[in-house]
C-alpha cells in the first residue's frame, strides 16, 4: 500500500447481515459522524505521541485497537452506516475477517480484553502481528506505530529484562 490513508469498501452482502442483527443501522447525519471519528482518531494518535506520558506497549496496543474501530467506523458511514451497541466488538470482528483469518481476529481481540481487565496481561506478538495487518489495510502511519510501539517497545523490555538478570 502506498497510500498512507484508505477507505476500506465492506462487502454489501456482510452489510445486509450485520444490519439484520441489527449490529449497524442506517447512518444518520453521516457528516458529522465522520467528523466525529476524525477528532477521535486525531485524539487517539495526539496520546501515541504524547512525549509528556509515554504510553506502554499494553497501553499502546489498546490505542491502535481503537483507532481501528474509529477506522472501521469510519468506513461504514462512508457506506451510510453506523455501530450500534449491539455486540460492537463482535461487529468489528466480523468485518475485518475480510482481510484475515477469524482465529487471528478473535486472538487479536481476546488479547485487547485480556489487557483492558487485568495489569498483569502480556501482548501477545501473533495479536500485534493481526493488529498491525489490519491497520495497514487503513493507514500505513498506524500500523507502523503498532509495530514500533507494541512490539519492538515489548521486545525491548524483554530483552533489557533478560540482560539485567543475567548481570
Amino acid at each position: 500500500m502506498t497510500d498512507s490513508n484508505c477507505t476500506m469498501t465492506i462487502d454489501n452482502a456482510l452489510l445486509k447481515a450485520l444490519h439484520y442483527t441489527d449490529q449497524i443501522k442506517p447512518a444518520t447525519n453521516v457528516t458529522f459522524c465522520l467528523e466525529q471519528e476524525e477528532q477521535s482518531l486525531y485524539r487517539l494518535r495526539q496520546r501515541l505521541l504524547s512525549t509528556s506520558n509515554t504510553l506502554s506497549p499494553e497501553q499502546a496496543y489498546l490505542t491502535l485497537y481503537d483507532c481501528l474501530f474509529r477506522h472501521v467506523s469510519t468506513a461504514l458511514l462512508n457506506q451510510g452506516y453506523q455501530v450500534t451497541s449491539q455486540q460492537p466488538h463482535q461487529t468489528l470482528r466480523r468485518i475485518v475477517r475480510q482481510n484475515a483469518p477469524d482465529t487471528r481476529v478473535q486472538q487479536m481481540i481476546a488479547n485487547r480484553h485480556a489487557l483492558k481487565k487485568t495489569t498483569t496481561a502480556i501482548i501477545c506478538k501473533d495479536a500485534v502481528a493481526t493488529l498491525t495487518k489490519l491497520l495497514n489495510d487503513y493507514d500505513i502511519r498506524d500500523a507502523q506505530a503498532c509495530q514500533t510501539l507494541c512490539l519492538l517497545s515489548s521486545e525491548r523490555i524483554v530483552a533489557s529484562s533478560a540482560r539485567s538478570s543475567s548481570v
